[in-house]
């Protein structure tokens, strides 16, 4: 039976497209993903998926889709496309950058200068509540 994705309730988490960031940013977005899944309530619509860049900016419905981009806009043309109007909501030493939407907002980029930045950048989003008001915007609009 194949699987349906949710366009309200599943997270896509976007990877950039090329060896460096399949290798270092990968990893990290499926840390982000096994935080979403923790937080589900037993709904299985409630996920996150890891995707490539250049099926997300490539891919019409995309677009519909509640997505975080894990790495920054020099390796993961989804971040480039989207960081510059994201407001900055935390940010230390101009290395480690978490950006989201205000309410209602159904983007986010969690980036740093290297690896261990945009780890650290995720960690942050995970452990200072920042994903769970992203996830409590985007699953309270479909109830």
């Amino acid at each position: 039976m194949p699987r349906y994705f949710d366009i309200g309730s599943t997270v896509l988490l976007v990877v950039g497209y090329g060896i460096l960031p399949e290798e270092e940013d990968r990893p990290i977005a499926y840390e982000l993903k096994r935080a979403i899944g923790s937080r589900n309530d037993g709904d299985e619509n409630r996920s996150g998926v890891v995707v490539s860049d250049m099926w997300m900016v490539n891919q019409e419905m995309a677009e519909l889709f509640p997505a975080i981009a894990v790495g920054g806009p020099g390796v993961n043309a989804f971040a480039a496309q989207i960081y510059e109007g994201l407001p900055v909501a935390y940010t230390r030493d101009e290395r480690i950058f978490v950006q989201c939407g205000s309410e209602g907002g159904k983007r986010a980029a969690l980036w740093g200068m290297d690896q261990e930045a945009t780890r650290e950048a995720v960690e942050i989003f995970i452990k200072d509540g920042y994903l769970d008001r992203f996830l409590e915007t985007v699953w309270r609009r479909r109830g």
